[in-house]
């Protein structure tokens, strides 16, 4: 009995040393792996000299379970760390391939600066151009654009806009601005989306939500800018403090566009920023009460004590 057990447990450590763990092979991962098992199989190559020296007649079935446990146990140690190691290994590969599409989406996205009713060169082979234009009062214009046909682009500040704003809102910003394409005219393009990024600094942002901003297209036959869903999807980042309007394909950027806000956003954080106000006012008006009735307490009680003295 003791000799069958001796030649199974024996079977079992020669195909743990020569067979390697699933999975494992001439990888990064595979090395990983046998390096977490190189303990377990120290203590199986222990045990498998102790049995050359006494022979499998002297040994106890405590002994074989034990030798068989060492086995069992390093063959798992080395399944584990090989798997350990295949998963860094994907993560790896996984990580690589996320920054090398954001290189490649970087090498078709180029920067540009704009001035104020200059035209700006653009390219054409549908290479993504974001065009910053300088600071007007509470932030900067952005334009978007990408195309097959190289085209240029010009903007117009408008500092005294005679378009009035949409129903229920106000201009957040006081400037507008006239969008013109040289080629396309705005007709066609892969990409045309209307920014503006917010200066968080500005004073003329103070008390004012901007993650309620929103862009709005000039209409010439109203005389009125319009919000709405059929001229684009607009959308705010708040870790740019940037609003975006994408423009649908039927909608030209080629126009007037204006920065608003509702005006009861706008009314309620002046209304938040008045009541902090007069809370502050009435605290300090609270505490100047309160010292005076202190100071009239701590009089009488003076007064008191003099008259019981007398």
């Amino acid at each position: 009995m003791k000799s069958s057990f001796f030649t199974t447990a024996l079977g079992l450590a020669i195909s743990v040393q020569a067979f390697p763990a699933p999975g494992k092979g001439a990888t990064a991962a595979a090395d990983t792996g046998a390096g977490a098992a190189t303990a377990s199989n120290q203590g199986i190559a222990q045990m498998l000299q102790a049995l050359q020296a006494s022979g499998a007649q002297s040994l106890t079935a405590k002994d074989l379970t034990s030798l068989l446990n060492t086995l069992l146990s390093g063959s798992g140690a080395a399944t584990g760390a090989t798997g350990a190691g295949a998963e860094t290994a994907a993560g790896g590969k996984e990580t690589g391939a996320t920054a090398g599409k954001e290189e490649e989406e970087n090498k078709n996205e180029v920067n540009l600066t704009g001035v104020f009713g200059k035209a700006t060169a653009l390219e054409g082979g549908d290479i993504k151009q974001d065009v910053l234009f300088s600071k007007s009062t509470v932030g900067s214009f952005e334009f978007e654009f990408s195309n097959k046909v190289a085209d240029q682009v010009t903007v117009a500040e408008n500092q005294a806009p005679t378009g009035t704003a949409p129903t229920g809102f106000e201009f957040l910003e006081k400037s507008t601005y006239a969008v013109s394409l040289g080629t396309s005219k705005g007709v066609g393009l892969t990409l045309s989306k209307i920014d503006y990024i917010f200066d968080t600094t500005s004073a003329g942002l103070q008390g004012k939500d901007i993650a309620q901003s929103k862009v709005g297209r000039l209409c010439p036959e109203t005389g009125a800018f319009v919000i709405s869903d059929s001229i684009g999807e607009v959308e705010f980042e708040a870790d740019e403090n940037e609003v975006t309007l994408n423009l649908n394909k039927n909608v030209t950027a080629q126009a007037e566009w204006g920065i608003f806000i509702p005006v009861a956003s706008a009314a309620a954080a002046q209304g938040a920023t008045a009541a902090a106000g007069k809370n502050a006012t009435a605290a300090v008006g609270s505490k100047a009460t309160g010292g005076t009735k202190a100071t009239t307490g701590a009089a009488t009680g003076k007064k008191n004590k003099a008259d019981k003295d007398d």
